[in-house]
């Protein structure tokens, strides 16, 4: 069995370290564990300090027996200047005659705080039902200048018989304020890889970090670009999928202010 409690456990032994090269968006989470009751399998839990999502996993180490030493893994796609907590989790990989693996533990939990943005970002996208996917990736200057980046829609229907339908296009607009992002952006639908239409979309996002994010779309045919900066969030959805997961970063915010 591995080590994953801070004491021993059933004559095994583990200990979730501290997390190393931290970053903006990016860490390295760190453990020790001994496996010396027979093989096991570890991994990495991490999530939002405070969020009510399930956590996500990083890592996966089958560990022989008699096996000990450290266990890394590098996680990315992190908000920036938040708090972040992690611990490192396994089960006995021995089967008993029923055919089940031992219980699953975990070690202690620490946390880490990511560095402060240097530049505004969205970055995320959600699954829409079986089989479309909207997928975000925009950045800007602190001031909204310089925008860049992409935003796509692929859609598809179980139901429908025709190929999806693909749009593609590069970000115009970028406009954060705290916890809320509107990208405008201008691209073309395609279709097996022909050209189907031009078309345009302003999307708003509110980033729930610990609880639900919200979305609002709006598109229109041709290539005039959106105006960010009278984007609306009147009409936002929440996403409740376990898989909507938008990221709003704000450098403004996090630009320290002379109080003198």
């Amino acid at each position: 069995m591995l080590a994953i409690s801070a004491v021993a456990l059933a004559g095994c032994y583990g200990s979730t370290e501290p997390a190393t090269d931290v970053g903006i968006s990016s860490a390295t989470l760190n453990a020790r564990g001994t496996a010396n009751n027979g093989p096991a399998h570890a991994y990495f839990q991490y999530w939002l300090t405070g969020s009510e999502r399930d956590p996500s996993r990083a890592g996966g180490y089958d560990v022989p027996a008699g096996a000990s030493g450290p266990v890394s893994a590098r996680v990315t796609g992190l908000a920036a200047a938040s708090s972040y907590s992690f611990r490192l989790c396994g089960w006995d990989r021995d089967v008993d005659p029923e055919g089940s693996s031992g219980p699953e533990v975990c070690a202690q939990t620490r946390t880490f705080t990511t560095a402060a943005p240097v530049e505004d970002a969205l970055r995320g996208g959600f699954w829409a039902g079986c089989c479309s996917r909207l997928d975000v990736d925009a950045k800007s200057a602190p001031d909204g200048g310089s925008p860049r980046g992409s935003v796509s829609w692929h859609r598809s229907s179980s139901s429908s018989p025709d190929p999806p339908r693909v749009f593609s296009g590069f970000v115009t607009c970028l406009a954060v304020g705290g916890s809320r992002a509107a990208v405008g952006a201008v691209g073309k639908w395609t279709q097996s890889g022909a050209p189907d239409a031009n078309a345009t979309f302003l999307i708003t996002v509110v980033d729930g970090r610990a609880h639900e994010d919200t979305y609002h779309e709006v598109e229109t045919a041709g290539s005039a670009p959106p105006n960010c900066g009278t984007a609306s969030f009147a009409s936002q959805s929440t996403l409740i999928d376990p898989n909507a997961d938008f990221i709003v970063d704000d450098a403004a915010s996090s630009i320290p202010t002379n109080s003198g």
